[in-house]
């Protein structure tokens, strides 16, 4: 409650200059503002069709981050120096192109048409085509070198109310809502700048959004084309490797190949398996038979014709066992051969079971078996013996090519699938950037189509009235700004200030009890009110020193101050004339009057009869003593150990230092048990009030202003004694 309190005194003591002062303030802006240029405003809405355009893919998932962030850029493209650059240097070309000095038009008024005229350099009016505002663009973008001594450059980067960038920043850009458009705001002081400004935009706008939107989707088509030409050739590089490789190694299909292989193999073992077993059964089965038939197989043996057929047998059976074997290989010329080959073994079958049939004259063997049939056995299995020895040779011939065509496939298979391997990760990364790159055309595609749907919705009109001006809110804010400024201001010196003016800032910066507070000179409307004003605060003080008063004795008050003219002759004389009133025996001793606090015998005094001209008698109920200033003299310690009350009095009206509070404690240390206060002189009326209460006059305003000082906000009457 006290900050509160503090608070409002705060506010009360500086009340005229808070209204006054705004006042003062917003009457001058008032009064300046008053010819302020008139303001055209117009504004144009775009559709970007960020959320609600459809996309290719057909996917309605929505990435509000994405969509902000769109949004984002597109406001911020409408804002970025490149694009005002761009919007600046147009418009200029129009107002050039299509100015009129006599007359205003949509374009510019002839006013600041004459006004741009006659800023121009001679050789950028040159550059101006009368017949065309792009030709003109070109021209004054060739002309626009970028260095400061540049006409354009100075243009863009100076002042200029309608063509440099800070007059185009003005341009505001926001979001309507939650839609897809935007709106675009621009006003200035002349209604065809402000119109053509805002169609350029909505041109340039459009065109570098669509440049920016596919240029990074231009880089990511053209990266991925790139690689995928490169995986493309890579690949094709492999394949034609892996088809030269298989070529030169004879390779169609490596699985099925090796597959036959394998099996011809064990086709071929089983085969000379079961020939060996033949050509051994056969061998024993012609040396049993050789045994038993013993002269007669010497002389079939011994028959040149027999031995003749007997080897065209073997050979033709070779022939046969090669046909049979190598008919996989065999081209068909060969394989036609093999019927015509068995017709021939038939026939010189034949003709060697003749040969032995004529040689043959003994009926029966030594066992009495039949000689003609043990001599078709043993020729048979003499054919038998010559076939299977035949396939023998034959099946180890062809046993001997498989090893070698299984010692050279053997390598292949490794080599091939470690191609074939490359060519399968080759083939992934051509499938991954084949996806990479139809998502990114199709994202491009997507692009295309919401670049397409930035599309102007309301374009900018004409403005042909004028806006409000600003002037009440610029009143508004001089009168708002100079009040917080103001209150700023004393807040600052409030805090800083020590200056000691009412009786709380007192207490918190001597930290020592206030006894009261006496008025300085009154204002002119309150001098009839002086004297009662003077005897309230009087009778405060003497009413809280009465404690310290001796029934019995002499009271002695000490009058204090660290420096002169504090006014302690003044108040000494006040308290003597309301003391004596009060039918009090009152005497005084002042400094220079009544003693020299230059002499020894002053500064040395142990007692008030040691004072010269002591004017202290034993009557005397109340005596006041007038210390020199103690930044002059020091005062005896034991006269200040003799008064029963020290009044350290100061100015109300000055600042309370250091060296006030090293004199205030010092005399402290010495009174030790005396108590000493603190008393305030020439304090302004509302710090006297603080210990008097209200003092006259009692108008209503006065009794109001003081009620809310004292934060008497919600009082009750008592009807019943007011009436009384």
């Amino acid at each position: 409650m006290n900050q509160v309190s503090a608070i409002f005194r705060f506010l009360f003591r500086i009340k005229y200059w808070i209204l006054f002062g705004p006042l003062l303030v917003g009457l001058l802006v008032f009064y300046f503002t008053a010819n302020l240029p008139k303001t055209y405003e117009a504004n144009t809405t775009i559709y970007t069709g960020i959320t609600s355009s459809p996309t290719v893919d057909g996917s309605n998932n929505i990435n509000w981050v994405t969509t902000n962030n769109s949004f984002d850029n597109i406001i911020n493209l409408t804002k970025a120096r490149s694009t005002l650059e761009q919007v600046s240097i147009k418009l200029l070309a129009r107002c050039l192109v299509h100015g009129d000095p006599r007359q205003d038009n949509e374009y510019i008024t002839s006013a600041n048409y004459k006004e741009l005229r006659s800023i121009l350099p001679e050789d950028l009016i040159l550059l101006i085509d009368t017949t065309s505002a792009d030709q003109t663009y070109q021209n004054l973008l060739a002309y626009n070198t970028g260095r400061t001594d540049n006409f354009l450059y100075g243009l863009l980067n100076w002042v200029h109310p309608y063509f440099s960038i800070t007059a185009l920043s003005s341009i505001t850009a926001t979001r309507l809502g939650s839609s897809d458009m935007i709106q675009i705001k621009y006003s200035c002081d002349d209604p065809g700048i402000v119109h053509q400004t805002l169609l350029i935009l909505n041109d340039v706008v459009s065109a570098e959004y669509e440049k920016l939107q596919l240029s990074a989707s231009n880089d990511v088509v053209t990266y991925f084309e790139n690689q995928l030409q490169e995986i493309r050739e890579q690949l094709s590089t492999q394949e034609d490797s892996l088809m030269r490789f298989s070529m030169m190694s004879n390779i169609i299909n490596f699985e099925e190949q090796t597959k036959q292989m394998t099996q011809l193999k064990l086709e071929v073992d089983s085969r000379y398996q079961k020939a060996i077993e033949d050509l051994y059964t056969s061998e024993q089965m012609v040396n049993n038979l050789d045994r038993r038939l013993e002269e007669r197989t010497s002389l079939v043996k011994e028959n040149a014709d027999f031995v003749q057929t007997l080897e065209k047998i073997s050979i033709i059976t070779r022939k046969i066992n090669e046909l049979e074997t190598f008919t996989d290989e065999s081209s068909g010329s060969r394989a036609s051969m093999l019927p015509r080959y068995k017709e021939m073994l038939a026939r010189y079958e034949n003709q060697i079971a003749n040969i032995s049939n004529n040689i043959s004259n003994i009926s029966s063997s030594k066992d009495g078996v039949a000689l003609n049939d043990l001599v078709q056995a043993w020729l048979a299995e003499v054919l038998k013996n010559e076939k299977a020895e035949a396939e023998v040779t034959v099946l180890e011939t062809r046993k001997k090519e498989i090893d070698r065509e299984f010692a050279q496939f053997t390598p292949v298979g490794p080599n091939m699938r470690r191609q074939e391997r490359e060519i399968a990760v080759t083939e992934d990364n051509y499938h991954t950037i084949l996806e990479h790159l139809a998502q990114a055309r199709l994202q491009q595609k997507n692009i295309l189509m919401r670049s397409a749907t930035l599309n102007v919705v309301s374009a900018p009109i004409y403005p042909l009235t004028v806006v409000g001006s600003k002037r009440k809110q610029i009143v508004l804010l001089a009168f708002l700004g100079s009040l917080f400024f103001i209150l700023g201001s004393f807040l600052i010196v409030e805090l800083l200030d020590k200056t000691i003016r009412d009786k709380k800032r007192a207490l918190r910066l001597t930290e020592t009890a206030v006894v009261g507070a006496f008025p300085g000179i009154p204002k002119v409307k309150h001098r009839g009110f002086a004297l009662e004003t003077n005897r309230r605060a009087l009778a405060y003080t003497i009413n809280r020193l009465m404690q310290h008063i001796n029934v019995n004795g002499m009271t002695v008050i000490n009058l204090i101050s660290s420096e002169s003219r504090e006014g302690k002759t003044h108040l000494s004389e006040a308290m003597r004339e309301y003391l004596e009133e009060l039918g009090f025996v009152v005497n005084q001793l002042t400094y220079e009057a009544d003693f020299d606090p230059t002499t020894r015998q002053y500064l040395l005094a142990q007692k008030l009869e040691d004072l010269q001209k002591s004017k202290s008698k034993k009557t005397t109920d109340i005596l006041l003593i007038e210390y020199p200033p103690l930044t002059q003299s020091s005062i005896p310690s034991a006269l200040i150990r003799l008064g029963q009350i020290n009044l350290f009095i100061t100015k109300s009206t000055r600042a309370w230092r250091d060296i006030d509070q090293q004199y205030l404690d010092q005399v402290k240390d010495v009174a030790n048990s005396i108590p000493t206060y603190i008393y305030l002189n020439f304090a302004s009326r509302f710090a006297v009030e603080d210990f008097t209460g209200q003092l006259p006059p009692y108008g209503k305003l006065r009794n109001l202003s003081y009620k809310l000082l004292q934060m008497e906000l919600t009082p009750e009457r008592n009807q019943n004694i007011e009436k009384e």
